[in-house]
């Protein structure tokens, strides 16, 4: 304790000070550190909610005495960690009205003294509701609403309208709903529907623009459609076969690859026939065969008798093989391959590689197909490395989160760790380089220590000193 003592005296005002501050600065940092480590850690129940949704759980949340926390300008809750599977499934449990549709729970408390009319209202909410669930249920789609329009019908009332149905879809960002999907959910709402057909289904997107095809309508604007459609199809399904191919060879994010396609949408139809000779013969088969004779008649005046003539008519029948080639639209005129590699490549990787990309897309050099394929080196100063696409994964603790919700919780959850015990280090190096400032300044200021040859040598230099002026008081006597 004396020895701290003296070394805080030794130490200057400048020393003492810097002593303080990293004291202090440690006491923050172990509290922070310790504050993060005991906190509650809370993860993501819901996301992307609608205002109304929001407010039916936080309310449902504030009766079942659930702690919980609002973020994303009130569009996600979050729980304690250990409580979200339970709170997710007791809220599944009290049947609220999510999205705000409800379903045939509308008549789970029915009052008895409800009109016909009021039945027939709720009972077309609930059909709409539920179907509004049953197609929340395709991937690709964010949000949905479903009107119906059913005619009146009565026992002497008939009306001669047809019922209709209308559907507007939500779509998630960066999806697109397929023809086939599309026509899947005309089906669904017809065939929950009385006297609905498929045609009177209208399904819209978020923007407004019609994903059904109206009956007879423009035919070159739906031949339009389909092609691009085709066209994007085969497209996105030879990328993948190359992106596959570069991603195995040099990772994920270190390759870009485009493609275009050029398809004739011709239809044609051909016809061939060709002659079949005889077996075992270059002639057919003689199905027939008349000779004709006839003889000369006599001159006149005793003139020489004509000589008479032979004829043989004979028919051939040979075998015909006629085929008929009917050309589909759709086959690919030209194919055109952009690869673009980060990782320097010399010639020969890059003619090996163009080889391995022209056989995964079934390049016909032919029908003049064109594939290049360049390195980053080639290109002069670039960023090190493109931009890595992000995996869509599930958050676990999210029903309906984004899909790169996990990875940015993870990520800020990690952060503030790395950052305080980072802190905390540079804290002790700050207080280790002061105090080893103030030693050394210490002991610049004491007097060297002597060793034991300076030490005697001192000592007879001191005695003498001592014993002369003694001596010298003697003889003066």
């Amino acid at each position: 304790m004396n020895a701290l003592k003296d070394n805080w005296r030794s130490l200057g005002a400048g020393a003492r000070t810097g002593v303080l501050a990293g004291m202090l600065l440690i006491v923050l940092l172990v509290g922070s550190l310790a504050w993060w480590v005991y906190r509650t850690d809370y993860q993501v129940l819901f996301a992307d909610l609608a205002p109304a949704d929001a407010a039916a759980m936080t309310a449902e949340l504030d009766k079942l005495k659930t702690p919980y926390q609002l973020g994303g300008e009130g569009r996600t809750i979050l729980v304690p960690h250990d409580m979200v599977y339970k709170t997710r499934l007791k809220l599944m449990g009290k049947e609220l009205p999510l999205r705000g549709s409800v379903g045939f729970e509308v008549f789970n408390n029915a009052d008895f003294g409800m009109t016909d009319f009021v039945q027939k209202v709720n009972y077309q909410r609930a059909v709409q509701g539920e179907l509004q669930r049953t197609i929340l249920a395709i991937d690709d789609i964010q949000s949905a609403r479903v009107h119906l329009a059913v005619p009146e019908q009565g026992l002497f009332k008939r009306s001669a309208t047809r019922a209709k149905a209308s559907v507007t879809l939500g779509m998630k960002e960066g999806r697109r709903l397929g023809e086939e999907q599309v026509a899947g959910i005309q089906r669904l709402v017809a065939a929950s529907v009385a006297d609905l057909t498929v045609a009177d289904v209208t399904v819209l997107d978020q923007h407004g623009v019609a994903l059904t095809r109206v009956a007879g309508g423009d035919a070159a604007e739906a031949a339009a459609s389909g092609q691009l459609d085709a066209k994007r199809g085969n497209e996105d399904y030879l990328l993948k076969k190359v992106n596959r191919v570069l991603e195995q060879t040099f990772g994920p994010g270190a390759a870009v690859a485009s493609i275009d396609l050029a398809l004739n949408m011709d239809q044609s139809k051909v016809t061939m026939e060709q002659v079949l000779p005889g077996q075992g013969a270059n002639a057919g088969l003689m199905v027939r065969e008349r000779r004709v004779s006839s003889e000369g008649e006599g001159g006149q005046n005793g003139a020489a008798k004509a000589p008479g003539t032979n004829t043989t008519e004979a028919d051939y029948q040979v075998g015909r093989r006629v085929e008929q080639l009917n050309v589909a639209s759709g086959g690919v005129r030209r194919m055109t391959v952009a690869v673009l590699v980060r990782q320097s490549l010399n010639e020969d990787q890059v003619e090996k590689l163009k080889e391995v990309v022209a056989l995964a897309v079934g390049l016909n050099r032919e029908r003049g197909d064109a594939l290049v394929l360049y390195s980053m080196q080639q290109f002069g100063s670039l960023p090190d490395s493109l931009p890595t696409p992000v995996a869509a994964s599930a958050l676990p603790a999210a029903a309906g989160a984004p899909a790169d919700a996990a990875p940015r919780a993870a990520q800020a959850a990690g952060m503030p760790v790395k950052w305080v015990l980072a802190a905390l280090a540079a804290g002790v190096l700050l207080v280790g380089a002061v105090l080893l400032a103030g030693r050394r300044r210490s002991a610049a200021g004491a007097p060297a220590q002597l060793d034991a040859a300076a030490r005697e040598r001192l000592l007879l230099d001191i005695r003498h000193w001592i014993d002369t002026p003694a001596a010298t008081s003697v003889e003066r006597q």
